[in-house]
């Protein structure tokens, strides 16, 4: 009976599948994404972001992004451009996934700290006219819902949106962006 057992059980064990496994304590990755902002008409306004994630308990990880955006506002048939180099620091918690956790929802909150410039330092518009501001140092807090979904398992594909608060800047205090990006977990 007992070799019997033991043979089922072997049989069952050498049968499944294993699978590798994902999001671990300490597992680092490597991301970098694509934003838009949802508001802008213009392709030009968007975000490019790099930057490290270190998984901890649960599905749940730290991030720290390196960022950097260019946003068009239009100034009588002119575009003024604002640039924002951006850290993006904070904790994504683990909501909600499947059971080989393939697909899942994550929910972050970070901080931002950075420098903003406006017409590239000029203050001088085309048509005379001053700015009063050219440079601003940034800072405000941001909320992130994501999905990730793993193509192998070391490559997970996101799409997010995020709402920012931002204190200092010359654009809307408060923006949305909706983004995608690629991580490379290892």
């Amino acid at each position: 009976m007992n070799r019997l057992l033991i043979a089922m059980l072997f049989v069952l064990t050498v049968s499944s599948k294993s699978f590798a496994q994902q999001m671990t304590p300490k597992q680092k990755g490597f991301e970098i994404s694509y934003s838009i902002y949802p508001s802008s008409h213009k392709k030009q306004n968007y975000v490019l972001t790099a930057g490290l994630i270190s998984y901890g308990k649960n599905g749940n990880y730290l991030f720290g992004l390196a960022e950097y955006s260019r946003n068009y506002h239009e100034y009588a048939n002119y575009e003024i451009p604002i640039e924002m180099f951006l850290f993006n620091g904070g904790y994504s918690f683990y909501i909600w996934g499947d059971i080989m956790r393939n697909v899942n929802l994550n929910l972050g909150i970070g901080g931002l700290a950075g420098y903003e410039q406006i017409n590239k330092g000029n203050e001088l518009l085309y048509d005379g006219s001053m700015l009063t501001v050219t440079d601003n140092f940034i800072y405000g807090v941001n909320g992130k819902l994501s999905i990730e979904s793993y193509l192998t398992p070391h490559l997970v594909f996101l799409v997010n949106g995020q709402l920012r608060y931002l204190k200092n800047s010359q654009m809307a205090q408060l923006h949305a962006l909706f983004g995608v990006g690629i991580r490379c977990n290892f």
